[in-house]
């Protein structure tokens, strides 16, 4: 049975496998025509109360508003709505669009994530239960629930407001957006697993356990903390790149996660799949409505995040990962 699931989710990695590959270019596409376009004022004319002075957006892009339409903002919560159906629409058909070149990061995302399927319930019986660790690892959790994240993007959305800072209210924007479409994806395959979690049951993270006349919104694959955390730190890291912003922000994402495996309530194989939907959410979402972000350019904090791959050792039973760092390029 557990094998049976490690193959459908791995044929469902497709799912994922849209979220970044038509919006990449049209993003960068973007970019490139907001900086053109601030480039030529000097000083230009930006009411982060009243998102509709913003750059005109390239109308091939066809989740952004045409020149004149309002911006998803405080003001504008009905096009915030529309954004909100047009992402779900492009996440949900998103194995349509699935290319050759998805496999690049599928496949290490397939082998990691099935290792740690293999390997979960001996991976939770082997950390044991403590309830001091316990305690302090929900303390941790606590910062990075979806309800947390949540107001920390509307914080974030009323400081730029109240600094006049466009960008940075853009950021607590494009945050709760992604928390919003990263947390229907988990809730949806939540609903689909229904897994239990490492202290129920058998301990063993069965899927379906009980038959498919019980089923439940809380089950535990994936996680919705480890969503939420790397859905918030991706769009951070979009916004605001640099190594000293971006590094943090994906530290605060990883330590949520491993908080939910230390407090046995996910497995490793639970925050694996949370972190990727939150990171490819994030992606998504950036390339669709960002407005203020850079052109894309390989900083050191990306160059890092790139050169992050996965290592298993079966007969150590065994998961990690390498990283390379580019500190001389």
């Amino acid at each position: 049975m557990r094998t049976l699931h490690a193959r459908l989710f791995l044929a469902g990695l497709a799912f994922c496998s849209g979220f970044n590959s038509p919006g990449r270019a049209q993003g960068a596409s973007t970019s490139q025509n907001n900086i053109a376009a601030l480039s030529s004022h000097s000083s230009p004319k930006i009411d982060p109360f009243d998102p509709s002075s913003a750059p005109a957006q390239n109308s091939a892009q066809p989740s952004q508003p045409s020149s004149g339409e309002p911006i998803c903002g405080l003001m504008h919560l009905g096009r915030c709505l529309r954004d909100f159906g047009s992402d779900e629409k492009g996440i949900f058909t998103s194995p349509i669009r699935t290319q050759a070149k998805d496999s690049y990061w599928m496949m290490p995302l397939g082998a990691a994530t099935g290792l740690a399927l293999a390997y979960d319930a001996e991976a939770q019986n082997t950390l044991g239960v403590d309830q001091n660790r316990t305690n302090i690892a929900n303390n941790i959790a606590n910062f990075g629930s979806p309800y947390a994240v949540g107001a920390e993007s509307a914080g974030v959305y009323f400081l730029g407001l109240a600094q006049k800072n466009p960008k940075l209210a853009e950021t607590g924007r494009l945050s709760a957006e992604a928390l919003l479409d990263s947390e229907s994806v988990t809730l949806a395959t939540k609903m689909v697993t229904n897994r239990q979690r490492p202290l129920q049951g058998n301990k063993q993270g069965d899927f379906w356990a009980d038959g498919t006349a019980h089923w439940e919104f809380d089950s535990s694959f994936p996680s919705g903390h480890a969503t939420a955390g790397m859905a918030l730190a991706r769009v951070i890291a979009g916004e605001y790149p640099q190594w000293f912003v971006a590094v943090p922000a994906y530290g605060f994402a990883e330590a949520i996660g491993i908080s939910r495996i230390l407090a046995n309530q996910h497995f490793p194989s639970d925050v694996i799949v949370a972190q990727a939907i939150g990171f490819l959410t994030g992606g998504y979402v950036l390339n669709h409505h960002s407005l203020y972000r850079r052109v894309a350019k390989r900083t050191l904090a990306a160059r890092m995040m790139t050169s992050i791959s996965p290592l298993a050792d079966p007969e150590a039973k065994a998961v990690g990962a390498s990283i390379e760092i580019p500190f001389g390029q």
